[in-house]
């Protein structure tokens, strides 16, 4: 399927896109791009599918449709233009060639998410228009291998005060399981297309649900805590890019003490893998009281870099294509 705009060309990628695309987002996200990593994966993928806006044999944009939610609904992610036709309309006329595609091809996927940060103002173009779900905060921070804990992560069982049980991985998940996390997550995350909680997971949003979870073991390390009747969740995951390590760590807790032992217990495990690798962390927290200590823990505690000036959050949305269709 093959759509044609003027000057403009819109297909499915394959393999031999690679280098184009690589060209293409080259001065996009820098050195911190995830896309090398993960595009062969994607192609393989049958359940993804990447779209692209092509100028004569130039790829000048780029969107990555994940089906999801046992193919109820899929993610809309990665969007990039090539700067030379940034304000041309490409992201949106590649979004309609993809809802198209999805509708003839996988016509039971009707319900489109995507996130944003609201720190980017081309991320955020991406989802306008789109009804907003729900929002939570999240911090990025960066450390190199020379921080105090780096080469010796046992040491961040010093900074342990908490007095909580060890986070332990999590086996296995049930309905009841997932009752006892849903009071930890943001105010409207229950208000998916199925009234389900939804979380984030390294910027995807998934219902809260033990199908879901069981599917992202395979991919994140899922850590869980149980105190006094109270579960906590929290699941990370690392890529390398060019210049650093990106780590993502989500963490839904109740308070700032079950936050931070949830999170040394990822950053003991990232350095332990990665002990050379500067570590480049975002970390999302369910409640927006506990963004606040979670930057004074990183930049205080931990002695990391601050790569945010101003406090920042992603926003989750969700659209019928469908009913928008009609």
């Amino acid at each position: 399927m093959t759509d044609q705009s003027p000057n403009l060309s819109f297909r499915l990628a394959s393999h031999d896109d690679y280098k184009a695309v690589m060209r293409m987002s080259k001065n996009i996200y820098g050195d911190t791009d995830y896309l090398p990593e993960f595009f062969h994966y994607f192609i393989d993928d049958p359940d993804t599918t990447i779209f692209l806006a092509v100028a004569g044999t130039q790829v000048v944009g780029l969107l990555v449709a994940t089906i999801t939610e046992e193919g109820k609904a899929f993610i809309s992610t990665s969007a990039r233009v090539a700067p030379a036709w940034r304000g041309k309309r490409v992201i949106g006329k590649l979004e309609q060639y993809q809802d198209a595609w999805i509708r003839q091809n996988r016509p039971a996927a009707r319900y489109k998410r995507a996130t944003a940060s609201t720190a980017s103002v081309f991320t955020r173009r991406h989802i306008k228009g789109m009804p907003e779900v729900f929002c939570m905060p999240y911090v990025e921070y960066k450390g190199g291998p020379n921080l105090w804990w780096r080469q010796n992560p046992a040491q961040l069982a010093q900074l342990d005060t908490t007095g909580l049980p060890d986070v332990v991985p999590l086996q296995t998940a049930d309905d009841d399981f997932c009752t006892a996390v849903q009071k930890w997550l943001p105010d409207g995350a229950c208000g998916g297309y199925d009234g389900k909680p939804i979380i984030i997971v390294d910027w995807d949003p998934f219902t809260l649900c033990p199908a879901n979870l069981k599917i992202l073991q395979a991919q994140n390390k899922i850590y869980m805590l149980n105190q006094k009747g109270e579960a906590s969740l929290s699941l990370s995951n690392t890529y390398p890019t060019a210049a650093v390590r990106m780590m993502s760590v989500t963490i839904y807790a109740m308070d700032d003490s079950t936050v931070h032992k949830h999170l040394l217990k990822h950053l003991e495990d990232a350095s332990r893998s990665y002990r050379n690798d500067v570590l480049q962390l975002s970390v999302f927290v369910g409640l927006a009281e506990l963004e606040d200590p979670i930057h004074q823990f990183c930049r205080d505690t931990l002695q990391m870099e601050n790569l945010l000036d101003r406090k920042s959050e992603v926003i989750m949305t969700e659209s019928d294509i469908f009913s928008s269709h009609l």
